[in-house]
């Protein structure tokens, strides 16, 4: 039975502690779409299985069952056809502890790392925390999408100190959605040049043409040498809980990655995140994701139908999956970064500075903005921006 879901619903955020609705430091009647989550309650079964946690009065050490990768494998083959073992999948405190963890078991100090730029900037901390070289390939953006530079990715893989590169699919902030065609494509340039793969499938669930295609699944060498990193913290709105799985074919590759947990003592689970974990991902929820991915894509259209018509000077870069857009303000005239943002902040909707996605801190007009919202919210702040642009 498919239940139905109060999306329209508006919640006080301020009530909890959220970063992105942070009562301290948000301007009293902002709407801050800075932030890449939904903004939606989260499924019934969930909060009944962390009521059941809670309920009982004492939060001792637990043990573990097999429910969590279970979980996590079932989800993997019923929503994205990946026919994923169990056996490939550990518990990490979220996506970048997971490329964090896999950054160390496969590359050295003084290693070079690839990523796509834009690119959401704990990619690029991660990376240099870890003593490791960033290295960017931009991708090629316009209002009809993103799109790889294959020649400059060639380029990048192909230099000998070059030994991972961190895929991000769906793509934060463009919302680009890799085609098998350009996995295959990624994969050949993996194994041609013995580059190893670490993708980022948090904003799977959100794919609006065709359907997300697992990296793993597109060759055989692919399999064995990826590591993927999931999270229902997209989907459900369960981020608060720090709770993802990273999933390691190679029994090689996966040991040296559980070497870096365990030195760690990462394998340390809460006992409500796993139970909120398993909830989302062991079926309960199927007809929520479902629900929520339709109501966002008709929150997409109805956005960029808004751009198109009314706000036509700032160009949003057509997503094909994610909540999170990517938008070219270049057309309102500002002659930096700073004076663009400084405008939009006084507009009443917070988003996120183009400046933060570039390693070089050039934001070049740019602005991610996420659409995640209840219908009559994001209304109220597409209304706020053009009110604005207008007046310039």
């Amino acid at each position: 039975m498919e239940h139905t879901f109060d999306f329209d619903q508006i919640l006080d955020r301020t009530r909890e502690r959220s970063k992105t609705w942070d009562f301290r430091t948000l301007k009293p009647g902002a709407i801050p779409m800075n932030g890449a989550e939904t903004h939606f309650a989260c499924p019934e079964p969930v909060r009944s299985a962390i009521h059941a946690v809670a309920d009982w009065p004492i939060y001792g050490y637990p043990y573990f069952t097999e429910d969590f990768v279970n979980a996590a494998a079932g989800y993997q083959k019923r929503r994205h056809g990946w026919d994923c073992n169990p056996a490939w999948i550990e518990f990490v405190g979220g996506i970048v502890p997971g490329i964090a963890f896999a950054l160390q078991a496969v590359t050295q100090v003084g290693d070079q790392v690839l990523i796509n730029a834009p690119a959401y900037s704990p990619f690029r901390s991660t990376i240099e925390s870890n003593d490791r070289v960033l290295v960017e390939s931009m991708l090629k953006v316009s209002a009809q999408g993103a799109a790889f530079d294959w020649e400059d990715m060639e380029r990048k893989f192909s230099d000998p100190v070059t030994k991972a590169f961190i895929l991000c699919d769906p793509h934060n902030p463009t919302g680009k959605c890799c085609t098998r065609e350009e996995l295959a494509r990624i994969a050949e340039l993996s194994q041609k040049y013995g580059v190893f793969v670490i993708v980022d499938e948090v904003h799977a669930d959100f794919v609006f043409r065709g359907r997300h295609i697992p990296y793993p699944t597109v060759t055989g060498y692919a399999e064995q040498n990826s590591a993927v990193v999931v999270n229902p913290s997209k989907t459900f709105n369960v981020a608060g809980f720090r709770t993802g799985a990273i999933i390691i074919p190679n029994d090689r590759i996966h040991a040296a990655v559980n070497k870096r947990i365990l030195a760690v003592k990462g394998i340390s689970r809460t006992i409500t995140g796993v139970a909120a974990f398993e909830a989302c991902y062991d079926g309960r929820c199927d007809d929520y994701a479902d629900a929520a991915a339709r109501y966002v894509e008709e929150n997409l259209l109805y956005t960029e139908q808004f751009f198109a018509s009314r706000i036509p000077r700032i160009k949003m870069v057509r997503p094909e999956g994610c909540f999170v857009c990517w938008l070219d303000c270049s057309g309102l005239g500002f002659s930096s970064q700073k004076e663009l943002m400084a405008f939009l902040d006084a507009t009443g909707v917070m988003l996120s500075d183009g400046s933060d996605y570039f390693a070089d801190g050039d934001g070049r007009g740019y602005v991610r903005m996420a659409y995640a919202f209840p219908r009559r919210q994001l209304s109220e702040a597409l209304e706020r921006l053009e009110q604005a642009v207008n007046a310039l």
